[in-house]
């Protein structure tokens, strides 16, 4: 599996050449589907990220990133 950076570098050349080039449909095609699953990748990746996030409250205890934000939107 490639890192985020090399996915969001990938994805970046991918835009750059659909929006350059007047390419046939299929090669297109196959370059637009690549471009989705590496959207798919990154989104992955931050969503893994997301969880391991741990914050620190005033008493030096950690929580899940998302149980501080649910307690926020609670108050």
């Amino acid at each position: 599996m490639m890192s985020f950076s090399k996915n969001i570098e990938e994805l970046e050349k991918i835009i750059q050449r659909l929006e350059r080039e007047a390419l046939p449909l299929e090669e297109a095609m196959e370059i637009f589907e690549r471009g989705v699953a590496l959207v798919k990748n990154c989104q992955a990746y931050l969503a893994e990220v997301q969880q391991k996030v741990m914050l620190v409250d005033e008493g030096g205890n950690e929580k899940a990133w998302e149980a501080e934000t649910q307690e926020e939107n609670e108050n």
